[in-house]
């Protein structure tokens, strides 16, 4: 069994993570942030393993290996970046905003007020035939260094647009807590919290008029219960929520986190994270689903009417077939079970977490089942240190946990191969040898060659192992094969249930 891992190997590894953070909290805002974070996670994670493998576990690669592990991921960053710009380019994105709305200090202002706004990103583009805004803003007006640093760490938020016919101001906000008591979403509760506090509000009309006094629009019972809605005009309202418009709502997960708002000559959401291709086309993709569906009560026989009917919003048309090919398979199929979609950087950050899980248990089972059938080295353990453990103590506010717990350990060294090992393992029955003993115990054949002192020890790593192997394999099903939400579930069955019961 390895060493125990150092405080020096678990500070690397938290500040990768913490790096890691922070570069998808500054992803899109167009600074050097995130790019600078990416690469320091990388050679800070990779480094920590190099150290945890040749210090602690004696791992002896190659030299060149180690070189080309952080260089490749450099590399990786940077294509990353080259292959979003150069995607964006052959888009035909523009700088410049020619419609839609602009946040101002937690309202939106017309367009051609641009020049005044601390922005940090405005992408426009012609996409399906539909007319595309993506505008990447700091939560607060940055009028100090302190109000930057906290803006590109947890700050930045997005508003994705899309151009329809001028419209009055319309407000389909999700509500928090709206499935109680039956159930709680807390995790979709959070996300409606945090998108909300960045987003900005239309002005009521007359211009000066805010928000606050538009009105607030009934719909039904259920609806209401899951969205509010306000509105300047309430027959425009009804026009758009149509039964078969709030079934789409209802039934599609994506409005359940995200705001939906007709102002002037957009219709657009916010984001709580920093501007890409991936989460502008993303977004764009339902607005233009939503469009398309309420395009026959507002604007039938219209330009606009003929671009919904033209614009394709299937994954692989929307995306590109030419790319994405794995993130494309992998979200048509979260979006059947209902689940949010998953960029390609994040598609490959949790397969290589889950895959290092699956490795992680994969090995000592390994290793326990070579042992078993005697396929392991026999070899003589010279005893360093031992130490007894510790049975811990009462603790908590009720002094109903265990603190302080350590398992006995032997700490030794023993000859394989013409080397020296040191090494520090559980003892997990039998009598502990005292410094100065030799004891007989079996290393497994397969890196990272765990030691077993005895047929206990084998049983024991394995079912030990099998955590971090059966969690992986969990890890790997929730990325590509999720099961739909039990809120989900419900919903479906009773929407199944009344199709049943209803006569044809």
């Amino acid at each position: 069994m390895a060493e125990p891992l150092p405080w020096y190997i678990v500070l690397g590894f938290l500040a990768s993570f913490v790096l890691l953070w922070i570069a998808g909290r500054t992803e899109g805002g167009g600074t050097v942030t995130s790019a600078i974070s990416n690469i320091a996670c990388g050679l800070v994670f990779l480094g920590t393993t190099l150290t945890w493998f040749t210090v602690s576990m004696e791992v002896r690669a190659p030299l060149a290996v180690w070189i080309a592990l952080p260089v490749a991921f450099v590399a990786f960053v940077l294509w990353q970046s080259w292959r979003q710009r150069d995607s964006l380019r052959r888009l035909g994105v523009t700088n410049e905003a020619t419609f839609g709305v602009l946040p101002k200090r937690g309202r939106t202002v017309a367009f051609d007020q641009q020049d005044s706004l601390s922005l940090r990103r405005v992408l426009e583009l012609e996409h399906q035939g539909h007319r595309l805004l993506g505008v990447g803003y700091p939560l607060s007006e940055p009028d100090t260094v302190t109000d930057r640093a906290t803006d590109r760490v947890g700050g930045i938020y997005s508003m994705i647009e899309l151009r329809i016919p001028a419209s009055p101001a319309l407000l389909i906000t999700p509500r928090v807590g709206a499935f109680e008591p039956d159930y709680s979403t807390p995790f979709e509760d959070a996300r409606i919290t945090r998108i909300q506090v960045g987003t900005p509000k239309p002005p009521g009309k007359p211009q000066e008029f805010l928000a606050e006094e538009l009105q607030r629009f009934a719909v039904d019972p259920e609806f209401d219960r899951r969205f509010e809605v306000t509105t300047e005009d309430p027959e425009f309202a009804a026009k758009v929520l149509t039964p078969e418009v709030r079934e789409l709502i209802l039934n599609d997960l994506w409005f359940r986190v995200h705001e939906v708002v007709f102002d002037r000559d957009a219709l657009w959401t916010a984001e709580a994270d920093g501007l890409n291709e991936d989460r502008l086309l993303g977004n764009a993709r339902h607005l233009a689903i939503f469009a398309a569906a309420v395009t026959p009560n507002l604007w039938r026989d219209t330009e606009f009417s003929r671009v919904t009917a033209r614009a394709e919003t299937g994954y692989d048309l929307w995306f590109g077939q030419r790319r994405g090919f794995v993130r494309n398979r992998v979200n048509r199929y979260r979006e059947s079970m209902d689940r949010q979609p998953l960029a390609p950087t994040t598609v490959l950050t949790r397969s290589l977490l889950a895959t290092a899980m699956v490795v992680g248990g994969l090995l000592p089972i390994a290793n326990g089942l070579a042992t078993a059938a005697g396929l392991s080295a026999e070899v003589p353990l010279t005893v360093l240190e031992s130490d007894r453990g510790d049975t811990g103590h009462a603790c908590g506010a009720n002094r109903t946990q265990i603190c302080g717990s350590r398992s006995p350990a032997v700490r030794g060294t023993y000859q394989l191969d013409g080397r020296t090992h040191e090494v520090v393992t559980s003892w997990s029955s039998g009598e502990l040898p005292e410094r100065g003993d030799v004891v007989d115990v079996r290393i497994g054949p397969i890196w990272w060659y765990t030691v077993f002192q005895n047929t206990t020890a084998v049983v024991t790593t394995m079912l030990g192992a099998l955590v971090p192997l059966l969690l992986g394999l969990l890890f790997f099903k929730t990325i590509f094969r999720p099961r739909a939400p039990r809120r989900v579930r419900i919903l479906r069955e009773i929407r199944e249930s009344r199709q049943v019961g209803s006569p044809s």
